[in-house]
């Protein structure tokens, strides 16, 4: 699954899933744009570890939240790297509060992160992408999309949009030759700085079929056979990667 040639941004990728899917596909030989909100050497960090894999690699911190800073991100990119052929949404944002509790700012900024970000994404990317005539988007999302929790009624609300973004576009894109997907991640461990044992931490794996918390490394291949030609006629489709917390 070579993604030579191709250049790939992944928003939120400073570190934990994000940072694993950088690697992946730098691994497969794409370039790639590391994308952190605020932590610089983070996000630094990471492109010289990709750097390190051959491939060229350029680091931003920008809100997606921000539509200008997004825009200015992309067009950055672009003039160092070449047109964005693969576009990651991992950026993410959880906060805790109950809707009686919730204050309209907070629920602008979750929804801002979650749902706006992959919005000022795509709108910065697929024109390119249609004059391509090629493209990939996978927006990776969250069980909460699928499943309600108390106090997170703001970023279910986020991420359930996110998956209606991902079946409205994977329509009107498909005769340009560009794919959106969908990837439902689960409980993650993410103490960890690259691939090891998954952690079975009995509380945080209740409710997993497979016994276990899942691995960053594990979404971020998921990214990679999505971002490749090997998934040429998949589009507008849901990945679980969660162990099977869904069916369970």
């Amino acid at each position: 699954m070579s993604l030579a040639g191709k250049v790939a941004l992944v928003t939120g990728s400073g570190r934990n899933i994000g940072r694993a899917t950088v690697l992946e596909l730098a691994g497969r030989g794409a370039d790639v744009v590391v994308n952190a909100r605020a932590n610089r050497a983070e996000a630094e960090a990471v492109a010289r570890e990709a750097q390190g894999l051959g491939v060229k690699a350029i680091a931003f911190v920008a809100d997606v939240a921000d539509q200008a800073q997004v825009d200015r991100m992309v067009s950055e990119a672009v003039a160092h790297l070449g047109p964005i052929d693969i576009l990651v949404n991992n950026a993410g944002l959880r906060k805790v509060a109950s809707i009686v509790e919730l204050s309209v700012e907070e629920w602008r900024e979750v929804v801002g992160v979650n749902m706006d970000g992959p919005f000022y994404l795509c709108k910065a990317v697929v024109p390119g992408m249609i004059e391509r005539g090629w493209g990939r988007i996978i927006n990776v999302s969250g069980l909460n999309a699928f499943k309600g929790r108390a106090d997170w009624a703001h970023v279910c609300a986020s991420k359930m949009g996110a998956l209606g973004l991902t079946r409205g576009l994977a329509v009107e894109l498909a005769p340009h030759g560009i794919l959106v997907n969908h990837i439902v991640p689960g409980a993650f461990d993410t103490s960890r700085d690259g691939p090891q044992t998954p952690s079975t931490a009995p509380q945080r794996a209740a409710g997993i079929p497979l016994g276990r918390l899942g691995l960053p490394e594990e979404v971020a291949k998921a990214c990679a056979f999505l971002a490749s030609d090997e998934a040429s006629f998949i589009t507008g489709q849901t990945i679980h990667v969660n162990g099977g917390a869904l069916a369970g």
